[in-house]
């Protein structure tokens, strides 16, 4: 009997996620309410709270497991970068943004609860997502190793400048409907700044 409630509570979890994550697509976030959701889901809106604390939680938890794959796929590609720390640098970022856009309106909200002070701590929006910081940090510290990257740079000033950069430039895609490729152009660019803070210099 416990197991099969459990399954019960499993799927309603999986029926929301999903009927979140269209919603959040086509309507737009602040737009739907979790009443839509609800019905969208076919279930009650008290089921939905009975396993979210809020909406903010909803996006937070769908967001977690689209990124789940698109980290998955990092895992595995990462090693096999190649080139100096900017042009890896500029891969890591155009895998997302071709990931991402698949999604655009969905990650847009990602990036704007970034913002909403009003959700709680466990709520992951983006930026409290430790793993895309986290593979920055790696390509820099490797970038250190072989000699690319000044060991003495702050890597948290050069990771939060890099993670300010990527949001940002999805204005682009709020503004204008750029896609990936066009943001990708623009990122590089801003990581061939960015990289002339943190590159190795000769000694005298």
């Amino acid at each position: 009997m416990a197991g099969a409630r459990k399954s019960q509570k499993e799927a309603t979890r999986q029926r929301v996620l999903d009927a979140a994550r269209d919603l959040f697509e086509t309507r737009g976030y602040e737009e739907t309410t979790v009443r839509e959701i609800a019905r969208h889901a076919e279930v009650s809106v008290g089921s939905v709270f009975t396993t979210f604390s809020s909406k903010g939680d909803i996006l937070s938890q769908v967001m977690a497991d689209r990124l789940d794959a698109l980290y998955a796929e990092l895992d595995r590609v990462a090693p096999h970068l190649r080139g100096s720390t900017p042009d890896r640098l500029r891969s890591l970022f155009a895998i997302h943004y071709a990931f991402e856009t698949r999604r655009t309106r969905l990650f847009l909200a990602h990036i704007a609860a970034a913002y909403n002070w009003t959700l709680s701590p466990a709520s992951r929006p983006y930026g409290r997502d430790p793993r895309l910081r986290q593979m920055v940090r790696d390509c820099l510290a490797e970038g250190v190793v072989r000699g690319d990257v000044d060991p003495a740079c702050d890597l948290d000033v050069v990771i939060d400048a890099l993670m300010a950069s990527y949001a940002w430039t999805y204005r682009l895609a709020a503004w204008d409907e750029a896609d990936a490729q066009a943001m990708s152009a623009v990122m590089d660019r801003h990581i061939g700044l960015i990289s002339e803070g943190f590159r190795a210099r000769p000694t005298a």
